[in-house]
Protein backbone atom coordinates (compact mmCIF):
# COMPACT_ATOMS: atom_id res chain seq x y z
CA UNK A 1 0.00 0.00 0.00
CA UNK A 2 1.36 3.44 -0.92
CA UNK A 3 -0.57 5.43 1.70
CA UNK A 4 1.79 4.85 4.67
CA UNK A 5 4.79 5.78 2.54
CA UNK A 6 3.16 8.98 1.27
CA UNK A 7 2.09 9.88 4.80
CA UNK A 8 5.65 9.28 5.93
CA UNK A 9 7.03 11.58 3.24
CA UNK A 10 4.54 14.24 4.27
CA UNK A 11 5.40 14.02 7.98
CA UNK A 12 9.14 14.15 7.26
CA UNK A 13 8.67 17.19 5.03
CA UNK A 14 6.57 19.05 7.57
CA UNK A 15 9.05 18.27 10.32
CA UNK A 16 11.91 19.63 8.25
CA UNK A 17 9.88 22.71 7.37
CA UNK A 18 9.27 23.37 11.05
CA UNK A 19 13.01 23.20 11.67
CA UNK A 20 13.60 25.79 8.91
CA UNK A 21 16.58 23.75 7.72
CA UNK A 22 16.22 24.51 4.02
CA UNK A 23 19.22 22.53 2.83
CA UNK A 24 18.10 19.49 4.78
CA UNK A 25 14.60 19.83 3.36
CA UNK A 26 15.91 20.10 -0.20
CA UNK A 27 18.14 17.08 0.28
CA UNK A 28 15.48 14.93 1.96
CA UNK A 29 12.46 15.86 -0.17
CA UNK A 30 13.10 16.69 -3.81
CA UNK A 31 10.63 18.61 -5.95
CA UNK A 32 9.35 15.39 -7.63
CA UNK A 33 8.81 13.85 -4.18
CA UNK A 34 6.97 16.94 -2.97
CA UNK A 35 4.78 16.90 -6.07
CA UNK A 36 4.18 13.16 -5.84
CA UNK A 37 3.17 13.38 -2.18
CA UNK A 38 0.78 16.21 -2.98
CA UNK A 39 -0.93 14.25 -5.74
CA UNK A 40 -1.47 10.85 -4.16
CA UNK A 41 -4.12 11.85 -1.64
CA UNK A 42 -6.86 14.47 -1.93
CA UNK A 43 -6.00 15.80 1.55
CA UNK A 44 -2.40 16.65 0.66
CA UNK A 45 -2.44 19.29 -2.15
CA UNK A 46 -3.17 22.21 0.21
CA UNK A 47 -0.58 21.40 2.94
CA UNK A 48 2.05 20.50 0.34
CA UNK A 49 1.40 23.80 -1.44
CA UNK A 50 1.78 25.54 1.94
CA UNK A 51 5.07 23.73 2.43
CA UNK A 52 6.28 24.89 -1.00
CA UNK A 53 5.15 28.47 -0.33
CA UNK A 54 6.90 28.51 3.05
CA UNK A 55 10.07 27.15 1.48
CA UNK A 56 9.93 29.80 -1.23
CA UNK A 57 9.67 32.57 1.38
CA UNK A 58 12.72 31.33 3.26
CA UNK A 59 15.00 31.17 0.25
CA UNK A 60 16.90 34.14 -1.11
CA UNK A 61 15.58 35.79 -4.27
CA UNK A 62 17.59 33.79 -6.80
CA UNK A 63 17.07 30.44 -5.09
CA UNK A 64 13.36 31.20 -4.62
CA UNK A 65 12.87 31.92 -8.33
CA UNK A 66 14.81 28.80 -9.29
CA UNK A 67 12.76 26.67 -6.90
CA UNK A 68 9.43 27.87 -8.31
CA UNK A 69 10.65 27.45 -11.91
CA UNK A 70 11.69 23.87 -11.19
CA UNK A 71 8.44 23.15 -9.35
CA UNK A 72 6.22 24.53 -12.13
CA UNK A 73 8.29 22.72 -14.78
CA UNK A 74 7.69 19.48 -12.87
CA UNK A 75 3.97 20.31 -12.69
CA UNK A 76 3.85 20.90 -16.45
CA UNK A 77 5.61 17.61 -17.19
CA UNK A 78 3.22 15.76 -14.88
CA UNK A 79 0.17 17.48 -16.37
CA UNK A 80 1.12 16.63 -19.93
CA UNK A 81 2.12 13.08 -18.99
CA UNK A 82 -1.17 12.37 -17.24
CA UNK A 83 -3.23 13.81 -20.07
CA UNK A 84 -1.30 11.71 -22.58
CA UNK A 85 -1.76 8.56 -20.50
CA UNK A 86 -5.53 9.13 -20.44
CA UNK A 87 -5.64 9.26 -24.25
CA UNK A 88 -4.46 5.64 -24.55
CA UNK A 89 -7.29 3.55 -26.01
CA UNK A 90 -6.67 0.34 -24.07
CA UNK A 91 -6.08 1.98 -20.66
CA UNK A 92 -7.67 -0.21 -18.00
CA UNK A 93 -10.29 1.33 -15.70
CA UNK A 94 -8.33 1.26 -12.40
CA UNK A 95 -5.32 2.89 -14.06
CA UNK A 96 -7.53 5.53 -15.68
CA UNK A 97 -9.21 6.35 -12.36
CA UNK A 98 -5.83 6.62 -10.63
CA UNK A 99 -4.50 8.98 -13.31
CA UNK A 100 -7.63 11.11 -13.15
CA UNK A 101 -7.38 11.44 -9.38
CA UNK A 102 -3.72 12.42 -9.62
CA UNK A 103 -4.63 15.05 -12.21
CA UNK A 104 -7.38 16.49 -10.01
CA UNK A 105 -4.96 16.66 -7.08
CA UNK A 106 -2.33 18.30 -9.26
CA UNK A 107 -4.81 21.02 -10.23
CA UNK A 108 -5.67 21.58 -6.57
CA UNK A 109 -1.96 21.79 -5.72
CA UNK A 110 -1.31 24.43 -8.40
CA UNK A 111 -4.42 26.32 -7.37
CA UNK A 112 -3.29 26.50 -3.77
CA UNK A 113 0.17 27.65 -4.88
CA UNK A 114 -1.53 30.52 -6.71
CA UNK A 115 -3.76 31.37 -3.75
CA UNK A 116 -0.73 31.44 -1.45
CA UNK A 117 1.07 33.70 -3.95
CA UNK A 118 3.87 31.20 -4.41
CA UNK A 119 3.03 31.40 -8.12
CA UNK A 120 2.52 34.92 -9.44
CA UNK A 121 0.56 35.97 -12.50
CA UNK A 122 -2.59 34.56 -14.01
CA UNK A 123 -1.22 33.00 -17.20
CA UNK A 124 -0.71 29.52 -15.72
CA UNK A 125 -4.33 29.42 -14.51
CA UNK A 126 -5.61 30.66 -17.87
CA UNK A 127 -3.57 28.07 -19.77
CA UNK A 128 -4.76 25.19 -17.61
CA UNK A 129 -8.42 26.20 -17.75
CA UNK A 130 -8.24 26.69 -21.51
CA UNK A 131 -6.73 23.23 -21.93
CA UNK A 132 -9.24 21.58 -19.61
CA UNK A 133 -12.40 23.31 -20.79
CA UNK A 134 -11.71 23.21 -24.52
CA UNK A 135 -10.59 26.64 -25.71
CA UNK A 136 -9.70 26.63 -29.42
CA UNK A 137 -6.86 29.12 -29.73
CA UNK A 138 -6.98 29.29 -33.54
CA UNK A 139 -10.71 29.98 -33.71
CA UNK A 140 -10.83 31.96 -30.44
CA UNK A 141 -13.85 30.06 -29.15
CA UNK A 142 -14.83 27.10 -27.03
CA UNK A 143 -14.77 23.84 -28.93
CA UNK A 144 -16.92 20.80 -28.12
CA UNK A 145 -17.41 19.51 -24.59
CA UNK A 146 -14.72 18.43 -22.13
CA UNK A 147 -14.58 14.98 -20.64
CA UNK A 148 -15.88 14.54 -17.12
CA UNK A 149 -12.44 14.23 -15.53
CA UNK A 150 -11.44 17.51 -17.21
CA UNK A 151 -14.45 19.22 -15.65
CA UNK A 152 -13.45 17.75 -12.27
CA UNK A 153 -9.93 19.12 -12.77
CA UNK A 154 -11.19 22.59 -13.72
CA UNK A 155 -13.47 22.66 -10.67
CA UNK A 156 -10.61 21.58 -8.40
CA UNK A 157 -8.36 24.31 -9.81
CA UNK A 158 -11.01 27.04 -9.53
CA UNK A 159 -12.05 25.95 -6.04
CA UNK A 160 -8.42 26.14 -4.91
CA UNK A 161 -7.63 29.56 -6.41
CA UNK A 162 -10.91 30.95 -5.06
CA UNK A 163 -11.59 34.65 -4.79
CA UNK A 164 -7.89 35.42 -5.23
CA UNK A 165 -8.44 34.65 -8.90
CA UNK A 166 -12.17 35.20 -9.45
CA UNK A 167 -12.31 38.71 -7.96
CA UNK A 168 -9.02 40.08 -9.19
CA UNK A 169 -8.53 38.71 -12.68
CA UNK A 170 -9.87 40.38 -15.80
CA UNK A 171 -11.60 37.85 -17.99
CA UNK A 172 -12.02 35.25 -15.27
CA UNK A 173 -15.81 35.33 -15.62
CA UNK A 174 -15.51 33.76 -19.05
CA UNK A 175 -14.78 30.52 -17.20
CA UNK A 176 -17.88 30.97 -15.05
CA UNK A 177 -19.92 31.31 -18.24
CA UNK A 178 -18.23 28.21 -19.66
CA UNK A 179 -19.13 26.22 -16.54
CA UNK A 180 -22.76 27.31 -16.83
CA UNK A 181 -22.78 26.18 -20.46
CA UNK A 182 -21.13 22.86 -19.59
CA UNK A 183 -23.60 22.25 -16.76
CA UNK A 184 -26.52 21.83 -19.16
CA UNK A 185 -24.62 20.43 -22.15
CA UNK A 186 -24.91 16.76 -21.17
CA UNK A 187 -25.82 14.54 -18.24
CA UNK A 188 -23.01 14.40 -15.69
CA UNK A 189 -22.60 12.10 -12.74
CA UNK A 190 -24.32 13.26 -9.59
CA UNK A 191 -20.98 14.08 -7.94
CA UNK A 192 -19.78 16.17 -10.89
CA UNK A 193 -23.11 17.97 -11.19
CA UNK A 194 -22.98 18.85 -7.52
CA UNK A 195 -19.37 20.02 -7.87
CA UNK A 196 -20.31 22.36 -10.73
CA UNK A 197 -23.36 23.66 -8.85
CA UNK A 198 -21.39 24.40 -5.69
CA UNK A 199 -18.63 26.17 -7.60
CA UNK A 200 -21.07 28.35 -9.58
CA UNK A 201 -22.99 29.22 -6.41
CA UNK A 202 -19.82 30.08 -4.49
CA UNK A 203 -18.48 32.18 -7.35
CA UNK A 204 -21.69 34.19 -7.75
CA UNK A 205 -22.53 34.55 -4.05
CA UNK A 206 -19.11 34.87 -2.40
CA UNK A 207 -16.47 35.70 -5.00
CA UNK A 208 -18.28 38.34 -7.05
CA UNK A 209 -17.23 41.81 -5.85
Amino acid sequence: SSRPRVKGEFVVAMGLAESKNIEQLRSRMSIPQMLSAGMKNHRFPKPMAKLAADLRERLDSNASSEFIRELMAACQIEFESLLSSLEVDDLDVPQAIASQRRLVNLMAFIGHLFRLRAVRGNSIIHCLLNALLGWDQERSRWQGQPQEFEVNCACALLSAVGSAYACNTRGSRVYLARLKSIKTARPWSEATQREIDVLIHTWEQEWTP
